[in-house]
């Protein structure tokens, strides 16, 4: 008998090998309850007693007559028998089948809801690795974004440096503006190799990624077909006889937990992921708030610097230029003092000689009249007050011409500082002009940055506009 609205089975096809023993061990029973009902006559072997004259005895006769009725007996007994055990293992049988594919039933629908929540968590997992894969996808080429911008402001910084090592020599300072410019170089360059280890991280992350992706993804193509499988298994009909044995089914020896524990542990991996994903991303956003914040730092230190110098040498500058007017004011007077002193000269040699010529005319006189009266007093008393007022003269001459030199040595020296310090001057001007755009930052949070920094696709983030401007102005340029 079969329950309404079931479907009718194959006991033989469904039975499994315990079963099998089991009705083996019950037929044994039977067969030795049937020996048990059946005496056992050898009918074949047995020798009937004979008359003298061949006849059988009377009592034989009727004893085998009584012994055929006995086993006759017995053989209906067992067959009753048989026949109700028959109709008791069939009933069971039939009972055991329907609540084994009850179980089955149930197992299956268990199964297909397991399966199913497997499934949803698969999915849920693979959308938000994907997600994820965008968003690393969006960190690296920020990463190459910056890491580019960073080459090139260390580029420009060398160059600023390179042209400020031009100058002259007397120019040749170890400066503050020398010390910030190794400073921003170190600090360019720390930032560079940052921004590289940040991006080798992404970049393993991302292989990370591709690699349990497609994991989840062969795992979700393996639960939609055991999920298809076991729909068709719901689905099945009985057939009167099966292709093939139940011995010969090779049953899964993989345990339940086993066989779930690696997907949750796939779909826990991927949550792992995500989480080192969102924390790379955070990681990544708080360095270029830092370096841009620092970048920003080191260019206005560096430009209040030049700028600072630039006015130091502006105001050196003009005071070398009153110094050169003052020398040329002292050259002037240097050279009226040099022309009076001339004219008082070219005025005493005149009286000079002519008192030498008197004396020198004296001294022809015969020895009698060598006398050293009045006039050879006199005499001797102008050459010497006009000798000593021409050596005067002369020594302050000299002194004149020795200033004049000093002085136009100075001045030469004052000109050459003030071409330096202008060439020194157009130099820094020419580095301030040189400086790049000046970086901004985000007056946000980094939540606010990570999602600025997610979402770049669809807008511009603050903190590369500037850049983006200056590309463009180059690009026009």
């Amino acid at each position: 008998m079969s329950r309404p609205g079931s479907r009718p089975s194959s006991a033989h096809a469904r039975m499994s090998p315990g079963l099998s023993a089991m009705t083996g061990v019950q037929s044994s029973r039977a067969a030795h309850y049937s020996n048990a009902l059946v005496p056992s006559f050898d009918l074949e072997d047995r020798s009937s007693p004979r008359t003298p004259s061949g006849h059988r005895l009377p009592s034989d006769w009727y004893s085998e007559s009584r012994e055929h009725i006995l086993l006759a007996t017995g053989s209906r007994t067992l067959s009753d028998t048989t026949r109700y055990q028959s109709s008791t293992e069939i009933f069971k049988s039939m009972q055991r089948s329907e609540r084994g594919e009850d179980k089955v039933d149930a197992a299956l629908k268990a199964k297909i809801g397991t399966t199913k929540g497997l499934k949803e968590m698969l999915e849920g997992a693979l959308h938000i690795s994907e997600k994820e894969i965008e968003k690393l996808e969006l960190t690296r080429e920020r990463l190459d974004e910056e890491a580019n911008s960073c080459n090139r402001h260390l580029q420009q910084n060398e160059e600023r440096r390179a042209q400020r090592q031009t100058r002259p020599s007397r120019e040749m300072v170890h400066d503050y503006p020398y010390k910030l410019f190794e400073s921003q170089a170190v600090f360019l360059q720390n930032a560079y190799l940052k921004y590289e280890d940040k991006r080798k991280d992404t970049f393993e992350l991302l292989h990370k990624f591709h690699s349990l992706v497609q994991q989840l993804t062969d795992d979700l193509s393996d639960k939609n077909s055991a999920l298809e499988l076991d729909m068709k298994c719901i689905a099945l009909a009985p057939v009167d006889k099966e292709s093939r044995q139940v011995q010969d089914i090779v049953f899964s020896r993989t345990q339940p937990f086993s066989w779930s524990s690696v997907t949750k542990g796939k779909v826990l991996e991927a949550q792992v992921l995500q989480a080192e994903s969102a924390q790379l991303r955070r990681n990544v956003a708080r360095l270029v708030q830092t370096v841009r914040r620092g970048e920003k730092q080191q260019h206005d230190l560096v430009q209040m610097a030049l700028d600072r110098n630039i006015t130091s040498i502006s105001r050196l500058r003009d005071d070398l230029h009153l110094q050169v007017q003052h020398v040329e004011e002292e050259i002037h007077l240097a050279m009226k003092t040099k022309a009076e002193l001339e004219t008082a000269l070219a005025e005493k040699l005149p009286p000079l000689n002519l008192t030498k010529q008197r004396y020198l005319t004296r001294s022809n006189r015969p020895n009698r009249e060598k006398v050293n009266d009045e006039v050879e007093h006199a005499l001797k008393m102008q050459f010497q007050s006009l000798n000593r007022i021409v050596l005067e003269l002369e020594r302050k001459l000299d002194m004149v011409n020795h200033t004049l030199a000093s002085l136009f040595a100075h001045k030469a020296q004052l000109e050459d500082n003030i071409a330096d310090k202008e060439r020194n001057y157009e130099m820094d001007k020419t580095c301030v002009a040189m400086a790049p755009t000046r970086p901004g930052t985000p007056e946000c949070s980094l939540e606010a940055m990570a999602y600025i920094f997610d979402n770049e696709s669809e807008q511009i983030s603050p903190f590369r506009m500037a850049d983006q401007q200056l590309n463009l102005t180059g690009q026009t340029s």
